[in-house]
């Protein structure tokens, strides 16, 4: 099944008009998609700030559990990341299908010249460098109390013999 569903000659006069509405319909979803992803990246970064705020004040083997939910949330994040830009891309070529039979294609035309810029970096890339931050100190704040931990056991055990 394609984006057609009905002929121009079937469908009458009002044709024009109706895939101009329909264009500007798509276009409203896929700001609606954008605006749904960032509040799913705020809602995952304040879980992650709340988690290594708590994190941060123990750095024991509670820190440890809570950093370990923390990576599983990050994990989520960079799903929901993907799913976006799945969701987004395919809303986009929608809009861009409707734009061939407008007189003018703004959407087309803007990825035409963003692809020919050598600098410009994909809104994906950039969002997903704030979960693997978190992963990352997530995986510090495991391995600071596992090391301290170990030390002190290695420390123990020298004290200890004659």
């Amino acid at each position: 099944m394609g984006l057609h569903s009905v002929p121009r000659k079937e469908f009458g006069e009002q044709y024009d008009n109706t895939v101009l509405e329909q264009w500007k319909t798509s276009v409203e979803m896929a700001n609606s998609n954008t605006e749904k992803r960032t509040n799913s990246n705020n809602i995952f970064i304040t879980i992650n700030a709340a988690l290594l705020a708590v994190v941060s004040f123990t750095l024991d083997y509670k820190s440890i559990i809570l950093s370990i939910a923390g990576i599983f949330v990050c994990i989520s994040w960079l799903f929901s990341i993907e799913s976006y830009k799945k969701l987004s891309s395919v809303k986009y070529n929608i809009v861009n299908e409707i734009e061939k039979q407008l007189p003018l294609m703004p959407f087309t035309y803007e990825w035409e010249l963003l692809n020919d810029e050598k600098k410009y970096l994909r809104l994906t890339k950039i969002e997903k460098v704030l979960p693997w931050l978190f992963i990352v100190m997530y995986s510090i704040a495991i391995l600071w109390p596992t090391l301290r931990f170990t030390i002190e056991l290695i420390c123990s055990g020298e004290g200890g013999n004659p």
